[in-house]
């Protein structure tokens, strides 16, 4: 196929599950604004699940989104109508994101015969022992017919290279970078305080994070019980929210620290709030890069996170403390060090927005990704 690079802007679609809020998703929100001001690609973005948090955020900034409804479990039509919507919309470039999406999207791509990009956010854990199997053996297959892979971590890159068979010379590592501006920000505390209805006293630690299981808020949970016998003026603010919503408020009941235990849904307003928290903690199990840790690095705020693969990429010992997953205990002890040695936090807090500066560029992460996709282009006329 011939195709001139002059002739831009070139269509992408985004291919991902659903445009809920959370990581994936705000970075698609972020790369489709860059994209939308540059001139050389436009972006659309192909879902799965309709209603999502972020699908206005898109269409406001001129972005089209398409809702294909997937049937449950496996969806053996859903290639042949992404490939529909591909052709139909002249799509030159399929940008995958997340293993269920490069399944559908990627053999879309394939069908419609367009260079597909695959960019790899977790690991395979996530999923119960017999879809990692069925996955690992349809993933195989489609490794062969994706032309670039892109990671945000590094410790991703050998279960590519192993369980789905991608030579390394196919893979680029892409680390998830944020615009550090919008965090660079002060607040008036008092009246953040009081529009949540806190008191002026409270320490407040904070987590960003879709309830599920991957996340395991139960041990953060537990954790801050301990925490608040030795700082009873401690609340937790919990944003975001997610299938274990329920089953983590009975939980807060049953602990009896419901009066110091805030869900605060999803917010729009981010920056504002990291600016409030005194230390900003996750109890993940799993994760790639998480975008949250990034946000709360860029304001200063110190991190208490758990020492797994991707967090451990990006929080060193001079930006935040990071103890064992699965131990409230520990948790608890790091949360009541930042809590009560404001000097130390402060600290780690500028430890980890220097990071951030110096190593997690928004720009270098939009640059990378353009060059992929000049790349793909490229590689199509040949």
């Amino acid at each position: 196929m011939n195709r001139d690079l002059t002739s831009i802007p070139h269509r992408l679609l985004f291919v991902n599950y659903s445009l809920e809020m959370g990581g994936i998703e705000t970075l698609l929100l972020e790369l489709s604004r860059a994209m939308m001001a540059g001139r050389a690609y436009r972006p659309g973005v192909c879902v799965f699940q309709s209603g999502g948090k972020l699908q206005k955020e898109f269409e406001a900034i001129g972005v089209p989104v398409h809702v294909i409804q997937k049937r449950r479990s496996r969806d053996y039509l859903l290639p042949f109508r992404i490939r529909g919507l591909i052709r139909r919309e002249g799509y030159e470039i399929v940008h995958a994101h997340n293993q269920v999406s490069w399944l559908y999207g990627g053999l879309g791509a394939f069908f419609s015969r367009v260079p597909l990009i695959y960019t790899e956010h977790t690991s395979l854990e996530k999923f119960q022992t017999a879809q990692q199997k069925h996955l690992k053996v349809a993933l195989r297959l489609l490794g062969g017919k994706t032309q670039l892979v892109t990671t945000v971590a590094k410790h991703l890159v050998p279960s590519l290279e192993h369980d789905i068979g991608i030579p390394v010379s196919r893979i680029r590592n892409i680390y998830n970078g944020i615009d550090p501006a919008p965090y660079d920000i002060n607040i008036e505390r008092r009246e953040k305080l009081e529009e949540l209805d806190l008191p002026l006293s409270s320490k407040i630690i904070g987590i960003i994070a879709s309830l599920t299981e991957a996340k395991d808020h139960a041990t953060l949970l537990r954790a801050f019980s301990i925490v608040l016998d030795q700082v009873p003026e401690a609340r937790l603010l919990i944003v975001g929210e997610g299938p274990l919503e329920k089953e983590m408020r009975s939980l807060v009941k049953v602990l009896a620290i419901d009066n110091h235990v805030h869900f605060l849904g999803v917010r729009r307003d981010i920056p504002e709030l990291l600016q409030l928290f005194d230390v900003f903690t996750l109890s993940s199990l799993i994760e790639g890069l998480p975008i949250s840790l990034l946000e709360s690095m860029a304001s200063a705020c110190p991190v208490v996170a758990t020492r797994i693969p991707g967090v451990d990429e990006l929080v060193t010992d001079d930006a935040g403390i990071l103890v064992p997953h699965s131990s409230p205990d520990e948790q608890a002890r790091a949360l009541i060090k930042m809590l009560t040695k404001p000097e130390l936090a402060k600290i780690l807090g500028q430890g980890g927005r220097n990071r951030v500066l110096q190593e997690f560029s928004f720009n270098a992460m939009i640059q990378n990704y353009l060059s992929c996709y000049d790349e793909l282009l490229a590689g199509m006329d040949h």
